[in-house]
């Protein structure tokens, strides 16, 4: 007779619960204090990530807010035309600034997104048995 673990199962996650394995216990410390290493290989990029997307929101709503109340005044004052048409040609080319600061914020996130991924995937592929290797692997001494 088998045991339930070794059945054909479809778990939630849709693996079968043959395909998973048991970590024994002795390896689950190991394993708690190197993923404990391994969260800040992503805590870092991570941070840069966050930092980069509170500053494009701060730069948003400054400029939106200045523009904003530049129309309000544009529209509440006796100007003629041509002042209108120059103050309102002046926020534009400030949302043109904001846009082209915004693109590159933009790439800025993407490219700290792509760095977050790839340490995630790295940590999903890692296995127990890799980071057991890697500590019972002998630490060199510093030559210098």
């Amino acid at each position: 007779m088998s045991s339930p673990m070794e059945t054909d199962t479809p778990l939630p996650n849709g693996n079968s619960a043959a395909a998973t394995a048991i970590t024994p216990p002795s390896k689950l410390g190991k394993l708690a204090d190197c993923l404990k290493l391994e969260h800040q290989f992503l805590r870092v990029p991570f941070e840069h990530y966050k930092k980069t997307i509170r500053a494009n929101h701060r730069a948003v709503e400054k400029e939106v807010s200045a523009v904003i109340s530049g129309v309000s005044d544009a529209a509440d004052s006796d100007l003629s035309r041509d002042d209108a048409v120059s103050q309102l040609n002046s926020l534009v080319s400030r949302l043109q600034g904001l846009k082209r600061k915004l693109e590159e914020g933009s790439r800025t996130e993407h490219l700290q997104a792509q760095k977050c991924r790839a340490r995630l995937d790295h940590l999903d592929s890692a296995e127990v048995d890799n980071f057991v290797r890697v500590e019972q692997r002998p630490v060199e001494a510093d030559t210098c």
